[in-house]
C-alpha cells in the first residue's frame, strides 16, 4: 500500500491519572466478581478522550439490600487491557516467538527477526514439524493489506483514531473481494477488526501501538461484553465474516481465545468451533532443529 499515507495525530489526548487508572480498574473488578465497590460521597471528574469527551462515564454505586453493581461494558474490559498495554514493559531479544494453539492440537511456532528472516515449526506447516527457516525480502511482517518493514510496523500511529483510519483506509483500497464480490462497508469495518485483533495479539508493535489498538477496539459499535470467561472477559466482536467471540484479559492484556487471527505471514486465519490461544514475547533463542 504505497499510496498511502502516514496520518499524523492532530490532537493530543490527554492520558488518566494513576489514580483514576486504578479506580476504572476497581470498578471493573468489582463487576467482573460480583461485588458492588464501596459508596462514596466525592464526584470525581474522568478526563476522556477528545474524541470521545461526550460519552457517558459510568460508576457502579452500591445500593440498598446489596443490589449487584452495572454490568460491566466491553468497553470498560478493553480501555483496562489499553491501560496495561501501554504500561507492560516489552521486553527484549533476537526473535520475536509467537504460538499459536488450536484447541488441543500440538502449537505451531513462529520466530521473527529485525531484519526480515523468520522461521517456523509445527506440524502442517513446512519443514513438517522440525525448524523450517524462509529467507525474505526486507519488508516481511504482513498486517491485513499492508505489508511493512519492522521499522514501519513499529511506527504506526498510536492515535486510536488515526490508526484505525490507517487500518480501513488500507483495506479499502486493497481490492479485497468477499464471496459477493466487492465488501460491504460493514464487511471492510470486520476486515480492519481483524487487523487490529492481530495488532494486540501477536504484532511486535510497541506498547503504545499496542494500547491504541485496543482503543480502537473499544470505540467500535457492536462489540458487547458476554461476562467472564476462561482467564479473562468474553467479548462479541464484529468481524467481516459476522460476530464472534473473543476473550480478551484486561489484567493482561493478552487475548486469550479467539476465532481469527492474522498472521504475519500473510492472509486471515479461522476456525470452526475451536479456541485459539495466541502468545508472544522476545527471546534470544531458537529451539535445536
Amino acid at each position: 500500500m504505497d499510496d498511502l499515507r502516514e496520518i499524523r495525530t492532530v490532537l493530543a489526548k490527554p492520558e488518566p491519572s494513576p489514580e483514576v487508572v486504578a479506580r476504572r480498574r476497581g470498578q471493573l473488578h468489582a463487576a467482573m466478581s460480583g461485588r458492588a465497590p464501596r459508596r462514596r460521597t466525592r464526584l470525581l471528574l474522568v478526563p476522556v478522550a477528545a474524541a470521545a469527551v461526550a460519552a457517558a462515564v459510568v460508576v457502579a454505586v452500591a445500593r440498598p439490600g446489596g443490589a449487584p453493581p452495572a454490568a460491566t461494558t466491553a468497553r470498560d474490559v478493553l480501555l483496562v487491557a489499553a491501560t496495561t498495554a501501554e504500561r507492560t514493559p516489552e521486553g527484549s531479544g533476537t526473535y520475536w516467538h509467537i504460538t499459536v494453539t488450536v484447541g488441543s492440537r500440538p502449537p505451531s511456532e513462529y520466530w521473527y527477526r529485525r531484519d526480515g528472516q523468520f522461521w517456523i515449526k509445527g506440524k502442517g506447516l513446512k519443514g513438517g514439524g522440525k525448524l523450517f527457516r524462509f529467507t525474505t525480502k526486507p519488508q516481511p511482517f504482513t498486517l491485513g493489506p499492508l505489508r511493512m518493514s519492522f521499522d514501519e510496523l513499529r511506527g504506526l500511529p498510536v492515535d486510536e483514531d488515526a490508526l484505525y483510519t490507517r487500518l480501513r483506509s488500507a483495506v479499502a483500497g486493497s481490492g479485497i473481494r468477499t464471496s459477493a464480490g466487492a465488501p460491504s462497508e460493514k464487511e471492510l469495518d470486520g476486515f480492519a477488526v481483524e487487523t487490529l485483533i492481530s495488532l494486540v495479539s501477536e504484532a511486535p508493535v510497541t506498547p503504545q501501538v499496542r494500547a491504541a489498538a485496543y482503543r480502537a477496539l473499544a470505540a467500535r459499535p457492536g462489540v458487547t461484553d458476554l461476562g467472564e470467561s476462561g482467564g479473562g472477559r468474553r467479548l462479541r466482536v464484529p468481524l467481516s465474516g459476522g460476530d464472534r467471540e473473543v476473550v480478551v484479559d484486561p489484567d493482561t492484556a493478552r487475548v486469550r481465545d479467539t476465532p481469527v487471527w492474522v498472521p504475519l505471514t500473510g492472509g486471515v486465519a479461522f476456525t470452526d468451533g475451536e479456541g485459539v490461544t495466541i502468545d508472544a514475547e522476545w527471546t534470544d533463542e531458537l529451539p535445536a532443529e
